[in-house]
């Protein structure tokens, strides 16, 4: 898979993870899964349910990147939309 090598993960605010528990979400933006120790990137451009379901799917599955076995929901970091210009 290819990965945008410009984007800076960023873990959702506590704001943002309350208003999604409420069921409230940007229908429009792109959600990434990344490991919060290392900010290896396993996947991006995707709606917030399918991000979610594969973080489930990696469950335990170590980072390629550290080692570690916990995954994160974000958004990139140097964007507001969500959309970051692919190189």
């Amino acid at each position: 898979m290819a990965v945008n090598v410009n984007i800076i993960p960023r873990a959702l605010t506590p704001e943002e993870l309350e208003a999604r528990r409420r069921g409230e979400y940007d229908s429009f933006a792109n959600y990434l899964v990344f490991c919060p120790r290392c900010g290896h990137m396993v996947k991006t451009n995707m709606y917030v349910m399918r991000a979610e379901a594969y973080i489930d799917e990696l469950g335990d599955t170590p980072c390629p990147g550290c080692g570690a076995r916990d995954w994160a929901l974000g958004y990139p970091a140097n964007s507001r939309t969500g959309f970051v210009r692919f190189e």
